[in-house]
């Protein structure tokens, strides 16, 4: 190393060179920040758009139907960072059967003829059948879908909503409308958002956060339609250049245990990366709103002031700029969904109305807790990040670079658990951290892989204190607690 650093050295004089030894200490990643999908009157499409306050989200987006929830996530986080991503809504014709007549009918798509020959004696569900089918077999199948509308209809979707659609037909059997809908979007249109924005950003360049979308959930009322959407959410959060957090909302007009139970049970989660919540809430206003924007605020508000690796829920924080619940359940309701991870937001006397459960949809138990999938999606995202200045080193043999990436490891590691992320009263029974010659074998060195091995534990939730009381004698407190007396089921 020193002779061929000398050799590059052609003129006598003294040369300095500054470089640097040890391991870095990277910046921890955060998890403020909250990411809305909804529709507005103005503003740009599919691009994550800083709103500050309310008046900063109508001044960019005008009039829409997610402002209760923005309204509702700044009065439970004041100093809340909104980014706001409006969709777009696909152009959907509709196609009516007239008639049933033999022979070849045809309908332009986009400037191509998709043709569809039929023999005049099937059913009206036989035709249409064959109209969805040719119409997604045909060379514009790329670009639009098209599904049943009924029993006398087909429904044309263009796949981009920024893309215009067009469809005709001269047929005299066949009726054609433009039946794009004027304002809310389909849940094909939010999936796109959710789909199409982030990942040309890159999960990399945005900071970790909640994803929500209020507004789907309250106008999607087929359950199939809020799955389809709540599993796009789920699917971006899970992505490992993500590692995000979804809140889904129930579907609007819920309001018994059962239906409610139906509609969460729906959501899956394999790594906790989504957690459900019900019923709506009333707002200052009078409105009913979702709560997913009242917890994404409560969450960044409790986050900025104790630490990420707190629940998002709890009388310490409840819900702020609402009146009451849509439905108040009770302790024998709660008993029943809480287990099922059916988180619900509750009215309790003395307290208002608070989030009163923090549990995921996962069935694993190591991601049961919101807080827990919060602090492993924080920790992941600071080792993403911590080694960029590594990439491209070469390795020794003497282990230095070894050393120096299980060194960072276990100083972003060490402030977890100093901040109460990981449980244990030492760094050993916390977190371990191992990059040397015994995880990393000759042959994956050779193909430039280097294996860093990081084992976290981290903090558990209370979610439920039994507290045992103990009738003793007169005189005999003192001899019974030392006998350390314990409950017995």
């Amino acid at each position: 190393m020193v002779s061929t650093t000398f050799a590059n050295l052609t003129r006598p004089g003294t040369f300095l060179v500054e470089t640097t030894a040890g391991y870095r200490a990277p910046e921890l990643a955060s998890f403020n920040t909250v990411y809305m999908v909804g529709s507005s009157t103005t503003g740009d499409y599919g691009t994550p758009t800083l709103c500050t306050s309310l008046e900063d989200f109508s001044n960019q987006f005008g009039s829409s139907p997610s402002e209760a929830s923005v309204k509702l996530f700044f009065r439970n986080d004041r100093q809340g960072k909104l980014f706001f991503i409006r969709t777009r809504i696909a152009d959907l014709f509709e196609i009516t059967l007239v008639d049933i007549t033999a022979g070849a009918v045809v309908i332009t798509i986009n400037g191509t003829a998709v043709s569809t020959t039929l023999v005049g004696d099937e059913t009206e569900a036989e035709a249409i059948a064959k109209y969805v089918l040719a119409i997604n077999g045909s060379a514009v199948a790329s670009a639009v879908t098209a599904v049943s509308g009924g029993t006398d209809s087909v429904l044309i979707r263009s796949d981009n909503p920024a893309v215009a659609l067009t469809v005709v037909s001269v047929d005299a059997d066949l009726e054609v409308d433009e039946v794009t809908p004027a304002s809310l979007p389909t849940a094909s249109d939010y999936i796109y958002a959710i789909e199409n924005t982030f990942d040309a950003l890159g999960g990399k360049n945005l900071d970790q956060g909640f994803l929500i979308a209020p507004e789907g959930f309250q106008n999607l009322s087929d359950a199939t339609d809020r799955l389809a959407l709540g599993t796009a959410m789920e699917n971006l959060c899970a992505d490992k250049d993500f590692d995000w957090m979804a809140l889904v909302d129930c579907g609007p007009g819920l309001t018994t245990v059962a239906q409610i139970q139906t509609d969460g049970q729906q959501y899956s989660t394999p790594q906790g990366h989504l957690a459900f919540y019900a019923p709506y809430v009333i707002d200052l206003e009078d409105g009913v709103v979702p709560p997913s924007a009242a917890i994404a605020g409560l969450a960044t508000r409790r986050y900025r002031s104790q630490g990420y690796h707190q629940p998002p829920a709890g009388a310490q924080f409840p819900v702020q700029g609402v009146k009451d619940v849509q439905t108040r359940f009770g302790n024998t309701q709660q008993s029943v969904l809480n287990p099922l991870g059916i988180n619900l937001v509750r009215f309790l006397l003395n307290l208002g109305v608070v989030a009163w459960g923090a549990r995921t949809r996962s069935s694993n138990s190591f991601y049961t807790f919101v807080n827990t999938r919060v602090i492993l999606n924080a920790l992941n995202g600071t080792l993403r990040d911590a080694f960029d200045y590594e990439i491209f080193s070469t390795v020794d043999g003497f282990g230095i670079l070894f050393s120096r990436i299980q060194e960072t490891a276990r100083s972003i590691c060490r402030r977890f658990w100093l901040s109460g992320a990981f449980y244990g009263q030492s760094e050993q029974e916390a977190f371990a951290c191992i990059c040397d010659r015994t995880n990393n074998q000759a042959d994956d060195l050779e193909n430039g892989n280097v294996l860093l091995e990081v084992y976290v534990a981290p903090s558990p939730t209370l979610e439920k204190l039994l507290v045992n009381t103990i009738r003793v004698g007169i005189g005999q407190v003192e001899s019974a607690a030392a006998a350390g007396q314990t409950i017995t089921n």
